[in-house]
């Protein structure tokens, strides 16, 4: 497998040359940039080749949620491929892992979780569109209570898009898994996951469970 190269963005230096060490520490990992400023990471990020953008929440001039948000909208605008981003936090509460999956983040780190949770986050955000299963994350969804967010431009996004498209996300919205998706509108794997990658483009989105996340409540609100 190819090394992950890592943008590692931090408001503490201690803590991110610690990141840095232990990245570097593993033959799959190399940290190739590495900022303490939000406002300069947006900058210079979108015009980097990274895999993965691991972002601490706390910053200076931006949190990290708002960060990845952008960090993911601007690059997707730039219609390049968007990297995996995971968030890295002080504790875990579920609205702050609630805003890093609508920010489009693969994973919520917290500071005291094993050095080992880190690297299993990096290694498991390069995931394959059509492995990804939507039901779990459905599940884990209507075992908590969560306020939706509505996304203003959902509704003029949605007309904007091809009948094949708006046809894969009414399924979506359903929480069907991707192999479901395939049959229900007699596509290939193939044609389902070139539609996923261009819906994704469309709305801003870097997972498949911030899409799902979006058409979720941005549907249910009207």
């Amino acid at each position: 497998m190819s090394s992950f190269r890592i943008a590692l963005i931090d408001g503490d230096a201690a803590i991110r040359a610690g990141r840095r060490l232990l990245i570097d520490s593993q033959d799959d990992m190399r940290v190739v940039y590495e900022e303490s400023a939000a406002m300069k990471a947006l900058e210079t990020v979108p015009e980097l080749l990274v895999d993965v953008i691991v972002i601490d929440h706390r910053l200076q001039g931006m949190d990290g949620v708002s960060l990845a948000k952008e960090l993911v909208a601007r690059i997707s605008s730039q219609s390049q491929s968007v990297p995996a981003v995971v968030i890295t936090g002080s504790y875990y509460t579920f609205e702050l892992l609630m805003a890093s999956i609508r920010a489009g983040a693969t994973e919520l780190v917290t500071q005291d979780s094993a050095a080992s949770e880190l690297l299993q986050a990096i290694r498991k955000s390069r995931r394959n569109l059509l492995d990804i299963k939507i039901k779990p994350f459905l599940e884990f969804l209507d075992s908590n209570e969560y306020a939706p967010v509505v996304d203003p431009n959902f509704l003029m996004t949605i007309a904007q898009l091809s009948s094949e498209q708006r046809e894969l996300v009414d399924s979506l919205a359903l929480g069907h898994d991707l192999d479901q998706l395939a049959r229900n509108l007699e596509l290939t794997r193939t044609r389902v996951r070139e539609l996923l990658e261009e819906c994704m483009r469309a709305f801003g989105c870097a997972t498949i469970e911030q899409l799902y996340l979006l058409i979720r409540d941005s549907s249910k609100s009207g």
